[in-house]
Protein backbone atom coordinates (compact mmCIF):
# COMPACT_ATOMS: atom_id res chain seq x y z
CA UNK A 1 0.00 0.00 0.00
CA UNK A 2 2.84 2.35 0.89
CA UNK A 3 4.58 1.70 -2.44
CA UNK A 4 1.35 2.47 -4.28
CA UNK A 5 0.95 5.78 -2.43
CA UNK A 6 4.55 6.71 -3.10
CA UNK A 7 4.13 5.91 -6.80
CA UNK A 8 0.97 8.00 -7.05
CA UNK A 9 2.62 10.87 -5.22
CA UNK A 10 5.63 10.72 -7.52
CA UNK A 11 3.45 10.63 -10.63
CA UNK A 12 1.40 13.58 -9.44
CA UNK A 13 4.57 15.59 -8.87
CA UNK A 14 5.79 14.66 -12.37
CA UNK A 15 2.49 15.78 -13.93
CA UNK A 16 2.53 19.10 -12.08
CA UNK A 17 6.15 19.81 -13.03
CA UNK A 18 5.46 19.06 -16.69
CA UNK A 19 2.27 21.13 -16.66
CA UNK A 20 4.13 24.13 -15.27
CA UNK A 21 6.77 23.92 -18.00
CA UNK A 22 4.19 23.40 -20.74
CA UNK A 23 2.02 26.29 -19.60
CA UNK A 24 4.96 28.70 -19.37
CA UNK A 25 6.19 27.68 -22.82
CA UNK A 26 2.69 27.93 -24.31
CA UNK A 27 2.50 31.60 -23.27
CA UNK A 28 5.93 32.22 -24.77
CA UNK A 29 4.72 30.64 -28.01
CA UNK A 30 2.02 33.33 -28.22
CA UNK A 31 4.72 35.95 -28.76
CA UNK A 32 5.76 34.48 -32.11
CA UNK A 33 5.27 36.53 -35.24
CA UNK A 34 5.23 33.44 -37.43
CA UNK A 35 4.77 29.70 -36.98
CA UNK A 36 2.98 27.22 -34.72
CA UNK A 37 3.17 23.62 -33.47
CA UNK A 38 0.89 20.95 -34.92
CA UNK A 39 0.66 17.51 -33.28
CA UNK A 40 -0.57 14.55 -35.35
CA UNK A 41 -1.78 11.71 -33.12
CA UNK A 42 -2.31 8.34 -34.78
CA UNK A 43 -2.27 4.72 -33.70
CA UNK A 44 -4.42 1.99 -32.21
CA UNK A 45 -8.03 2.94 -31.39
CA UNK A 46 -7.55 1.51 -27.87
CA UNK A 47 -4.32 3.44 -27.22
CA UNK A 48 -5.99 6.50 -25.65
CA UNK A 49 -5.69 9.17 -28.35
CA UNK A 50 -8.55 11.19 -26.86
CA UNK A 51 -7.17 10.84 -23.35
CA UNK A 52 -3.83 12.28 -24.50
CA UNK A 53 -5.58 15.39 -25.82
CA UNK A 54 -7.69 15.65 -22.65
CA UNK A 55 -4.45 15.87 -20.68
CA UNK A 56 -3.31 18.86 -22.70
CA UNK A 57 -6.68 20.55 -22.23
CA UNK A 58 -6.29 19.97 -18.49
CA UNK A 59 -2.73 21.32 -18.42
CA UNK A 60 -2.84 24.28 -20.81
CA UNK A 61 -4.82 27.41 -21.68
CA UNK A 62 -7.67 26.02 -23.82
CA UNK A 63 -8.14 29.31 -25.70
CA UNK A 64 -5.00 28.62 -27.71
CA UNK A 65 -5.53 24.93 -28.44
CA UNK A 66 -7.05 23.72 -31.71
CA UNK A 67 -8.24 20.12 -32.13
CA UNK A 68 -9.60 18.55 -35.30
CA UNK A 69 -10.59 14.94 -36.06
CA UNK A 70 -10.61 13.65 -39.63
CA UNK A 71 -12.34 10.48 -40.69
CA UNK A 72 -12.85 9.37 -44.27
CA UNK A 73 -14.14 12.32 -46.31
CA UNK A 74 -17.90 12.77 -46.69
CA UNK A 75 -20.18 15.23 -48.44
CA UNK A 76 -18.40 18.26 -49.86
CA UNK A 77 -15.02 16.99 -48.57
CA UNK A 78 -15.20 14.12 -51.07
CA UNK A 79 -15.66 16.55 -53.95
CA UNK A 80 -12.88 18.98 -53.01
CA UNK A 81 -9.09 18.52 -53.33
CA UNK A 82 -7.84 16.03 -50.75
CA UNK A 83 -5.74 18.55 -48.80
CA UNK A 84 -8.44 21.25 -48.74
CA UNK A 85 -9.91 20.35 -45.37
CA UNK A 86 -6.47 20.23 -43.74
CA UNK A 87 -5.35 23.57 -45.14
CA UNK A 88 -8.49 25.28 -43.86
CA UNK A 89 -7.95 24.12 -40.26
CA UNK A 90 -4.24 24.79 -39.72
CA UNK A 91 -3.49 26.43 -36.33
CA UNK A 92 -2.68 30.16 -36.40
CA UNK A 93 0.71 31.55 -35.44
CA UNK A 94 1.57 31.05 -31.80
CA UNK A 95 -0.98 28.30 -31.16
CA UNK A 96 -0.90 24.57 -30.57
CA UNK A 97 -2.95 22.27 -32.80
CA UNK A 98 -3.92 18.59 -32.54
CA UNK A 99 -5.04 16.44 -35.48
CA UNK A 100 -6.65 13.05 -35.00
CA UNK A 101 -6.56 11.11 -38.22
CA UNK A 102 -4.78 13.79 -40.26
CA UNK A 103 -3.80 13.50 -43.92
CA UNK A 104 -2.38 10.03 -43.28
CA UNK A 105 -5.67 8.40 -42.33
CA UNK A 106 -7.30 7.91 -45.73
CA UNK A 107 -4.30 6.47 -47.65
CA UNK A 108 -3.34 4.29 -44.67
CA UNK A 109 -6.89 2.95 -44.41
CA UNK A 110 -7.07 2.23 -48.14
CA UNK A 111 -3.72 0.43 -48.21
CA UNK A 112 -4.67 -1.66 -45.15
CA UNK A 113 -7.90 -2.69 -46.89
CA UNK A 114 -6.18 -3.43 -50.20
CA UNK A 115 -8.02 -0.59 -51.98
CA UNK A 116 -4.88 1.03 -53.41
CA UNK A 117 -1.57 -0.36 -54.62
CA UNK A 118 1.73 0.12 -52.82
CA UNK A 119 2.90 2.25 -55.76
CA UNK A 120 -0.10 4.57 -55.41
CA UNK A 121 0.38 4.69 -51.63
CA UNK A 122 4.06 5.56 -52.10
CA UNK A 123 3.14 8.37 -54.49
CA UNK A 124 0.65 9.77 -51.96
CA UNK A 125 3.27 9.62 -49.21
CA UNK A 126 5.64 11.65 -51.40
CA UNK A 127 2.88 14.22 -51.94
CA UNK A 128 2.35 14.41 -48.18
CA UNK A 129 6.08 14.77 -47.53
CA UNK A 130 6.18 17.67 -49.99
CA UNK A 131 3.21 19.28 -48.19
CA UNK A 132 4.86 18.87 -44.79
CA UNK A 133 8.07 20.46 -46.01
CA UNK A 134 6.01 23.41 -47.21
CA UNK A 135 4.50 23.72 -43.70
CA UNK A 136 7.99 23.52 -42.19
CA UNK A 137 9.13 26.31 -44.49
CA UNK A 138 6.19 28.39 -43.24
CA UNK A 139 7.35 27.97 -39.64
CA UNK A 140 5.01 25.15 -38.56
CA UNK A 141 6.69 22.43 -36.51
CA UNK A 142 5.03 19.05 -37.01
CA UNK A 143 5.04 16.47 -34.23
CA UNK A 144 3.98 13.06 -35.57
CA UNK A 145 3.12 10.54 -32.86
CA UNK A 146 2.12 6.90 -33.31
CA UNK A 147 0.59 5.37 -30.16
CA UNK A 148 1.53 1.73 -29.95
CA UNK A 149 -0.08 -1.23 -28.19
CA UNK A 150 0.93 -4.87 -28.55
CA UNK A 151 -1.81 -7.41 -29.37
CA UNK A 152 -1.80 -8.56 -25.73
CA UNK A 153 -2.11 -4.98 -24.45
CA UNK A 154 -4.93 -4.18 -26.88
CA UNK A 155 -6.78 -7.35 -25.95
CA UNK A 156 -6.36 -6.64 -22.24
CA UNK A 157 -7.84 -3.15 -22.61
CA UNK A 158 -10.81 -4.52 -24.52
CA UNK A 159 -11.46 -7.18 -21.89
CA UNK A 160 -11.15 -4.75 -18.99
CA UNK A 161 -13.45 -2.13 -20.50
CA UNK A 162 -15.43 -3.25 -23.58
CA UNK A 163 -17.18 0.15 -23.78
CA UNK A 164 -13.93 2.08 -24.11
CA UNK A 165 -14.44 3.03 -27.75
CA UNK A 166 -18.07 4.03 -27.20
CA UNK A 167 -17.10 6.40 -24.39
CA UNK A 168 -14.15 8.14 -25.99
CA UNK A 169 -14.56 11.47 -27.78
CA UNK A 170 -11.94 10.42 -30.34
CA UNK A 171 -12.95 9.17 -33.75
CA UNK A 172 -12.81 5.44 -34.43
CA UNK A 173 -10.05 5.40 -36.98
CA UNK A 174 -10.06 1.68 -37.68
CA UNK A 175 -13.52 0.49 -36.65
CA UNK A 176 -14.06 -3.20 -35.89
CA UNK A 177 -10.75 -4.52 -37.16
CA UNK A 178 -9.76 -8.08 -36.40
CA UNK A 179 -6.28 -9.13 -35.26
CA UNK A 180 -5.40 -9.93 -38.88
CA UNK A 181 -6.64 -6.50 -39.95
CA UNK A 182 -4.48 -4.81 -37.32
CA UNK A 183 -1.46 -6.69 -38.63
CA UNK A 184 -2.14 -5.14 -42.05
CA UNK A 185 -2.40 -1.72 -40.39
CA UNK A 186 0.93 -2.27 -38.66
CA UNK A 187 2.60 -3.26 -41.93
CA UNK A 188 1.12 -0.22 -43.67
CA UNK A 189 2.16 2.03 -40.79
CA UNK A 190 5.72 0.72 -40.93
CA UNK A 191 5.88 1.59 -44.63
CA UNK A 192 4.33 4.98 -43.92
CA UNK A 193 6.92 5.88 -41.30
CA UNK A 194 9.77 4.75 -43.54
CA UNK A 195 8.52 6.96 -46.38
CA UNK A 196 7.58 10.07 -44.40
CA UNK A 197 10.02 10.36 -41.48
CA UNK A 198 12.11 13.41 -42.30
CA UNK A 199 14.76 15.27 -40.35
CA UNK A 200 12.26 18.08 -39.69
CA UNK A 201 9.27 15.85 -38.88
CA UNK A 202 10.15 12.28 -37.86
CA UNK A 203 7.54 9.79 -36.67
CA UNK A 204 7.81 9.12 -32.92
CA UNK A 205 6.56 5.78 -31.64
CA UNK A 206 5.15 6.02 -28.10
CA UNK A 207 4.14 2.94 -26.02
CA UNK A 208 0.58 3.50 -24.78
CA UNK A 209 -0.03 0.69 -22.28
CA UNK A 210 0.62 2.93 -19.25
CA UNK A 211 -1.52 6.11 -19.53
CA UNK A 212 0.70 8.14 -17.21
CA UNK A 213 3.91 7.25 -19.01
CA UNK A 214 2.20 7.81 -22.38
CA UNK A 215 0.95 11.29 -21.49
CA UNK A 216 4.21 12.31 -19.85
CA UNK A 217 6.20 11.19 -22.88
CA UNK A 218 4.01 13.03 -25.35
CA UNK A 219 3.90 16.10 -23.12
CA UNK A 220 7.70 16.17 -23.09
CA UNK A 221 7.83 15.76 -26.88
CA UNK A 222 5.44 18.69 -27.38
CA UNK A 223 7.36 20.79 -24.85
CA UNK A 224 10.61 20.21 -26.75
CA UNK A 225 8.88 21.07 -30.04
CA UNK A 226 7.57 24.38 -28.67
CA UNK A 227 10.98 25.25 -27.26
CA UNK A 228 12.61 24.41 -30.59
CA UNK A 229 10.19 26.69 -32.40
CA UNK A 230 10.87 29.52 -29.92
CA UNK A 231 14.61 29.06 -30.15
CA UNK A 232 14.96 28.84 -33.93
CA UNK A 233 13.06 31.05 -36.35
CA UNK A 234 12.13 29.38 -39.66
CA UNK A 235 14.89 29.75 -42.21
CA UNK A 236 13.94 29.91 -45.90
CA UNK A 237 15.20 26.79 -47.63
CA UNK A 238 17.65 27.76 -50.40
CA UNK A 239 16.50 26.89 -53.91
CA UNK A 240 19.29 25.31 -55.95
CA UNK A 241 19.40 25.48 -59.70
CA UNK A 242 16.71 28.15 -60.12
CA UNK A 243 17.23 30.12 -63.34
CA UNK A 244 15.44 33.25 -64.61
CA UNK A 245 13.56 33.11 -67.90
CA UNK A 246 15.59 33.94 -71.01
CA UNK A 247 12.51 34.60 -73.12
CA UNK A 248 10.52 37.86 -73.25
CA UNK A 249 6.94 36.67 -73.57
CA UNK A 250 5.45 40.18 -73.55
CA UNK A 251 7.60 41.36 -76.44
CA UNK A 252 6.17 38.63 -78.66
CA UNK A 253 2.56 39.83 -78.37
CA UNK A 254 0.81 41.76 -81.14
CA UNK A 255 -0.43 44.92 -79.47
CA UNK A 256 -2.02 46.25 -82.66
CA UNK A 257 -5.01 43.85 -82.56
CA UNK A 258 -8.33 45.69 -82.42
CA UNK A 259 -12.09 45.19 -82.72
CA UNK A 260 -14.59 47.67 -84.08
CA UNK A 261 -17.42 48.65 -81.78
CA UNK A 262 -20.07 46.87 -83.90
CA UNK A 263 -18.01 43.71 -84.19
CA UNK A 264 -17.35 43.83 -80.45
CA UNK A 265 -21.04 44.09 -79.55
CA UNK A 266 -21.92 41.19 -81.83
CA UNK A 267 -19.18 38.92 -80.47
CA UNK A 268 -19.85 39.95 -76.88
CA UNK A 269 -23.47 38.83 -77.13
CA UNK A 270 -22.46 35.56 -78.80
CA UNK A 271 -19.80 34.55 -76.26
CA UNK A 272 -21.79 35.66 -73.22
CA UNK A 273 -24.74 33.55 -74.36
CA UNK A 274 -22.38 30.65 -74.98
CA UNK A 275 -20.84 31.01 -71.51
CA UNK A 276 -24.27 31.14 -69.90
CA UNK A 277 -25.29 27.92 -71.64
CA UNK A 278 -22.09 26.12 -70.66
CA UNK A 279 -22.36 27.05 -66.99
CA UNK A 280 -25.98 25.83 -66.98
CA UNK A 281 -25.01 22.50 -68.55
CA UNK A 282 -25.83 19.55 -66.23
CA UNK A 283 -22.23 18.29 -66.39
CA UNK A 284 -20.92 21.52 -64.91
CA UNK A 285 -22.57 20.62 -61.59
CA UNK A 286 -19.82 18.02 -61.12
CA UNK A 287 -17.04 20.46 -62.05
CA UNK A 288 -15.95 23.89 -60.86
CA UNK A 289 -14.34 26.87 -62.56
CA UNK A 290 -11.57 29.11 -61.26
CA UNK A 291 -10.35 32.13 -63.20
CA UNK A 292 -7.14 33.96 -62.33
CA UNK A 293 -6.58 37.46 -63.71
CA UNK A 294 -3.18 39.09 -63.52
CA UNK A 295 -1.62 41.86 -65.56
CA UNK A 296 -0.14 45.34 -65.58
CA UNK A 297 -1.86 48.08 -63.61
CA UNK A 298 -4.66 49.64 -65.74
CA UNK A 299 -4.63 46.72 -68.19
CA UNK A 300 -8.40 46.31 -67.96
CA UNK A 301 -8.77 43.31 -65.65
CA UNK A 302 -11.85 44.73 -63.91
CA UNK A 303 -13.68 45.46 -67.17
CA UNK A 304 -12.93 42.00 -68.54
CA UNK A 305 -14.10 40.33 -65.34
CA UNK A 306 -17.37 42.28 -65.46
CA UNK A 307 -18.11 41.07 -69.00
CA UNK A 308 -17.67 37.51 -67.78
CA UNK A 309 -19.57 37.74 -64.52
CA UNK A 310 -22.54 39.78 -65.75
CA UNK A 311 -23.97 36.73 -67.52
CA UNK A 312 -23.52 34.30 -64.58
CA UNK A 313 -25.84 33.39 -61.73
CA UNK A 314 -24.55 35.36 -58.69
CA UNK A 315 -25.57 32.49 -56.40
CA UNK A 316 -22.75 30.32 -57.74
CA UNK A 317 -20.24 33.15 -58.28
CA UNK A 318 -17.58 34.72 -56.09
CA UNK A 319 -15.11 37.42 -57.14
CA UNK A 320 -12.10 37.94 -54.87
CA UNK A 321 -10.00 41.07 -55.17
CA UNK A 322 -6.65 40.14 -53.68
CA UNK A 323 -5.02 42.79 -51.54
CA UNK A 324 -2.28 42.80 -48.92
CA UNK A 325 -2.95 40.05 -46.36
CA UNK A 326 -4.93 40.89 -43.21
CA UNK A 327 -3.50 40.40 -39.72
CA UNK A 328 -5.22 37.01 -39.54
CA UNK A 329 -3.86 35.96 -42.94
CA UNK A 330 -0.33 37.00 -42.02
CA UNK A 331 -0.50 34.55 -39.11
CA UNK A 332 -1.11 31.64 -41.47
CA UNK A 333 0.90 29.96 -44.27
CA UNK A 334 0.88 31.98 -47.49
CA UNK A 335 -1.51 29.80 -49.51
CA UNK A 336 -4.00 29.36 -46.66
CA UNK A 337 -6.24 32.29 -47.65
CA UNK A 338 -6.47 31.02 -51.23
CA UNK A 339 -7.25 27.42 -50.24
CA UNK A 340 -10.21 28.83 -48.29
CA UNK A 341 -11.61 30.47 -51.44
CA UNK A 342 -11.40 27.73 -54.06
CA UNK A 343 -14.71 26.85 -55.76
CA UNK A 344 -16.95 23.95 -54.74
CA UNK A 345 -18.43 21.78 -57.52
CA UNK A 346 -20.95 23.74 -59.62
CA UNK A 347 -19.42 27.08 -58.60
CA UNK A 348 -17.28 29.78 -60.20
CA UNK A 349 -14.52 31.74 -58.44
CA UNK A 350 -12.68 34.68 -60.01
CA UNK A 351 -9.45 36.10 -58.60
CA UNK A 352 -8.70 39.72 -59.53
CA UNK A 353 -5.01 39.31 -58.69
CA UNK A 354 -4.14 36.18 -56.81
CA UNK A 355 -1.57 33.98 -55.11
CA UNK A 356 0.82 34.99 -57.89
CA UNK A 357 1.46 38.14 -55.88
CA UNK A 358 4.26 36.26 -54.13
CA UNK A 359 6.27 35.98 -57.37
CA UNK A 360 5.24 39.42 -58.64
CA UNK A 361 4.69 42.34 -56.25
CA UNK A 362 6.15 40.60 -53.16
CA UNK A 363 9.25 39.67 -55.14
CA UNK A 364 9.76 43.06 -56.79
CA UNK A 365 8.96 45.14 -53.70
CA UNK A 366 11.12 42.95 -51.44
CA UNK A 367 8.25 41.73 -49.24
CA UNK A 368 9.38 38.11 -49.73
CA UNK A 369 12.92 36.77 -49.37
CA UNK A 370 14.57 35.33 -52.48
CA UNK A 371 14.21 31.77 -51.22
CA UNK A 372 10.51 32.35 -50.47
CA UNK A 373 9.47 33.59 -53.90
CA UNK A 374 11.73 31.12 -55.70
CA UNK A 375 10.18 28.29 -53.68
CA UNK A 376 6.68 29.62 -54.46
CA UNK A 377 6.73 28.47 -58.11
CA UNK A 378 6.73 24.81 -57.10
CA UNK A 379 4.20 25.45 -54.31
CA UNK A 380 1.84 27.18 -56.75
CA UNK A 381 2.20 24.40 -59.33
CA UNK A 382 1.38 21.84 -56.64
CA UNK A 383 -1.67 23.86 -55.51
CA UNK A 384 -2.97 24.16 -59.06
CA UNK A 385 -2.35 20.49 -59.84
CA UNK A 386 -4.45 19.48 -56.85
CA UNK A 387 -7.26 21.73 -58.10
CA UNK A 388 -7.26 20.33 -61.63
CA UNK A 389 -6.93 16.74 -60.40
CA UNK A 390 -10.13 17.21 -58.37
CA UNK A 391 -12.17 18.50 -61.33
CA UNK A 392 -11.58 22.25 -61.27
CA UNK A 393 -11.07 23.95 -64.61
CA UNK A 394 -8.39 26.55 -63.96
CA UNK A 395 -7.84 29.30 -66.52
CA UNK A 396 -5.15 31.95 -66.03
CA UNK A 397 -5.09 35.26 -67.93
CA UNK A 398 -2.37 37.89 -68.18
CA UNK A 399 -3.65 41.14 -69.70
CA UNK A 400 -0.70 42.98 -71.22
CA UNK A 401 -0.28 46.61 -72.24
CA UNK A 402 2.80 48.63 -73.19
CA UNK A 403 4.47 51.09 -70.86
CA UNK A 404 3.29 53.98 -73.06
CA UNK A 405 -0.34 52.81 -72.98
CA UNK A 406 -0.23 52.47 -69.21
CA UNK A 407 0.92 56.08 -68.83
CA UNK A 408 -1.90 57.25 -71.08
CA UNK A 409 -4.47 55.35 -69.01
CA UNK A 410 -3.05 56.66 -65.75
CA UNK A 411 -3.46 60.24 -66.98
CA UNK A 412 -7.00 59.51 -68.19
CA UNK A 413 -7.87 58.14 -64.77
CA UNK A 414 -6.57 61.29 -63.11
CA UNK A 415 -9.06 63.34 -65.13
CA UNK A 416 -12.06 61.04 -64.59
CA UNK A 417 -14.26 61.55 -61.50
CA UNK A 418 -15.48 57.93 -61.64
CA UNK A 419 -12.06 56.36 -62.23
CA UNK A 420 -9.82 58.57 -60.11
CA UNK A 421 -10.21 56.22 -57.13
CA UNK A 422 -8.50 53.44 -59.10
CA UNK A 423 -5.21 55.34 -59.27
CA UNK A 424 -2.99 55.20 -56.18
CA UNK A 425 0.51 56.25 -55.18
CA UNK A 426 1.39 52.57 -55.27
CA UNK A 427 0.49 52.43 -58.99
CA UNK A 428 2.95 55.23 -59.76
CA UNK A 429 5.63 53.59 -57.63
CA UNK A 430 5.14 50.23 -59.39
CA UNK A 431 5.46 51.95 -62.74
CA UNK A 432 8.99 53.06 -61.89
CA UNK A 433 9.94 49.39 -61.60
CA UNK A 434 8.53 48.34 -64.96
CA UNK A 435 11.63 46.33 -66.05
CA UNK A 436 11.63 44.38 -62.77
CA UNK A 437 7.95 43.52 -63.18
CA UNK A 438 8.53 42.43 -66.78
CA UNK A 439 11.27 40.03 -65.64
CA UNK A 440 9.07 38.75 -62.81
CA UNK A 441 6.22 38.16 -65.24
CA UNK A 442 8.43 36.27 -67.69
CA UNK A 443 9.78 34.11 -64.86
CA UNK A 444 6.23 33.43 -63.68
CA UNK A 445 5.11 32.23 -67.12
CA UNK A 446 8.28 30.21 -67.60
CA UNK A 447 7.91 28.34 -64.30
CA UNK A 448 4.13 28.07 -63.82
CA UNK A 449 2.61 27.62 -67.29
CA UNK A 450 1.84 23.91 -67.06
CA UNK A 451 -0.05 21.47 -69.24
CA UNK A 452 -3.08 21.45 -66.92
CA UNK A 453 -2.98 25.20 -66.16
CA UNK A 454 -1.28 27.18 -68.95
CA UNK A 455 -1.07 30.97 -69.03
CA UNK A 456 -3.09 32.84 -71.65
CA UNK A 457 -1.32 36.09 -72.57
CA UNK A 458 -3.71 38.62 -74.08
CA UNK A 459 -2.60 41.94 -75.60
CA UNK A 460 -4.97 44.51 -74.07
CA UNK A 461 -4.08 47.79 -75.78
CA UNK A 462 -7.59 47.51 -77.22
CA UNK A 463 -9.94 46.67 -74.36
CA UNK A 464 -12.65 45.33 -76.64
CA UNK A 465 -10.25 42.83 -78.20
CA UNK A 466 -9.00 41.69 -74.77
CA UNK A 467 -12.50 41.09 -73.42
CA UNK A 468 -13.59 39.02 -76.40
CA UNK A 469 -10.36 37.02 -76.34
CA UNK A 470 -10.85 36.15 -72.67
CA UNK A 471 -14.48 35.14 -73.24
CA UNK A 472 -13.56 33.03 -76.26
CA UNK A 473 -10.73 31.22 -74.44
CA UNK A 474 -13.00 30.58 -71.46
CA UNK A 475 -15.88 29.20 -73.54
CA UNK A 476 -13.66 26.97 -75.66
CA UNK A 477 -11.94 25.55 -72.58
CA UNK A 478 -15.28 24.92 -70.85
CA UNK A 479 -16.70 23.32 -73.96
CA UNK A 480 -13.74 20.95 -74.18
CA UNK A 481 -13.89 20.14 -70.46
CA UNK A 482 -17.61 19.31 -70.51
CA UNK A 483 -17.25 16.97 -73.47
Amino acid sequence: MSNSKDTNKKRKAEREALREELLETQFELRTLERGSVLVLISGNDFAGKAEVIHSFYEWLDNRYLNTRAFGLPKGVDKRMPRMWRYWRTLPPTGELGFYLGSWYHQPLMKLSRGQISINRFTAQMQEILHFERMLNDEGIILVKVWLHLTDDERGARQRIDPSLLRQTVAMREWGDFSAADYEKVRESARLMTELTSSNESPWIRVPAADPHERDQRIGQIVLEAMRERLKNAPKPRPIYGWQPAQRDYLAQLDYSLQLSKDDYQQQLEHWQNRLRDLIQHPRFARRSLMLVFEGSDAAGKGGTIRRITQCLDPRILRVHGTRAPSDEERRMPYLWRFWRRIPAPGNVVVFDRSYYGRVLVERVEGFAADAEWQRAYAEINDFEQQLTDSGTLLIKFWLAITEEEQLKRFKDREQSPVKRYKLTDEDWRNRKRWPAYVQAMNDMVEHTSTRSAPWHLIPAEDKRHARIQALRILCEALDEELK
